[in-house]
């Protein structure tokens, strides 16, 4: 009898681990991006008239390669994960020196009821951004990237991001500043909804980052969205954020080689202080494969330095394939008093763009190609 029983719940073992093995079902995916770009600039410079020729990268996109996978655990369970590097394919290095996985690498669980991630992680303001501009906030010709700069991404993040409930989807994020005996210093917190509603798309996030003893904050507020009107879509997006270094670079935030290190921890800011950036563009599509777009971008320095800065650009995009697109852009940029923004395309590589003097304007245009893999 026990001799039966024993086989018994040895057959009913053997049969649950063989209904687990066979519903955990794993896969990887390697993709990426590769472009590059014709680049020409001009402005004055160090009080001389100075123009720029250049072959750059990441004008659209940045260039990148990653690995993104999941583990099907069974009963709408799963593991996912994503480590995402970038590079310049102009010299094949590394675009940030100091990490490799410097754009994305996290662990997560995936649920019914939403996925939790761990690691370095995007930003909603980063992922959504595009959404909010005909340029998808990128190359020369986007005055909301030039001018605003979030905080594209963030080191030992804690996310939650909600299935999506009427077609709306919130996401939470808590970065663990590494401090002893506070929470608070150098974390950063980060809240944001995105929903459609037919042809209408919007977005808001809010980030709060504290420096090491938590006495100082950077605050950055970003909302917008798009129309889609048939032909095309109409863009509008919103930045305010308390910074007043961002006269040259757009960001209060310790920012090397463009990605955010919290071991340095955001600097110092003015209360009061604020820089709000406006958009509004819009494009239109003469066939699946070929669109144009226009747009304007103002920003309102509430100091009483009064650096207040605008931009007007053009864009033409040709897809030769799904993965495949040529794009040119002009672009003008104007600063008053003594601010000093710059065109600088997806991210910052150095060699590919100028800075002008301060309260000088700029010119840019751009021929890029965009490959996706």
């Amino acid at each position: 009898m026990k001799r039966k029983l024993t086989a018994t719940l040895l057959g009913v073992v053997a049969a649950i681990v063989g209904s687990s093995q066979a519903h955990a079902q794993s896969s990887v995916t390697l993709y990426g991006v590769l472009d590059e770009f014709i680049g020409y600039q001009s402005a004055k410079v160090g009080g001389k008239s100075t123009s720029l020729y250049a072959l750059g990268n990441n004008g659209e996109m940045t260039s990148r390669w990653g690995l993104r996978g999941s583990e099907d655990l069974g009963g709408g369970y799963r593991v996912t994960f994503d480590l995402e590097s970038g590079f310049d394919p102009g010299t094949g290095k590394l675009q940030n020196q100091y990490r490799f996985f410097d754009r994305q690498a996290w662990l997560g669980i995936a649920a019914p009821y939403g996925e939790f991630r761990f690691g370095r992680q995007n930003t909603p303001m980063f992922a959504w951004s595009g959404n909010m501009d005909a340029f998808g906030a990128a190359t020369y010709g986007s005055g909301y990237n030039d001018f605003a700069n979030w905080l594209a991404r963030v080191d030992n993040d804690i996310s939650y991001i909600s299935p999506k409930w009427a077609n709306t989807q919130v996401e939470l994020h808590y970065s663990v500043g590494g401090q002893p005996g506070t929470l608070a210093g150098n974390a950063v917190y980060q809240a944001g909804a995105q929903t459609a509603w037919g042809p209408v798309y919007l977005a808001a996030a809010y980030l709060n980052a504290a420096n090491a003893t938590a006495t100082n904050r950077v605050q950055e507020i970003m909302a917008g969205g798009n129309i889609d009107y048939g032909w095309g879509k109409i863009y509008f997006g919103y930045f305010r954020a308390n910074e007043i270094i961002s006269d040259t670079t757009g960001n209060a935030l310790s920012n090397p080689a463009g990605k955010y290190d919290p071991s340095v921890g955001p600097v110092s800011n003015t209360p009061g202080n604020w820089h709000s950036t406006y958009s509004l563009s819009a494009d239109y599509r003469f066939s699946p494969f070929l669109s144009a777009g226009i747009g304007y971008a103002f920003l309102k320095d509430s100091s009483s330095l009064g650096d207040n800065a605008s931009q007007m650009s053009a864009i033409v995009n040709y897809d030769l394939s799904k993965k495949t697109r040529v794009y040119g852009v002009v672009s003008h940029l104007n600063n008053a008093n003594g601010a000093q923004y710059k065109m600088t395309g997806a991210s910052v590589t150095t060699g590919s763009f100028l800075t002008p003097d301060a309260g000088q304007s700029e010119t840019g245009v751009q021929v890029g190609i965009r490959h996706l893999f």
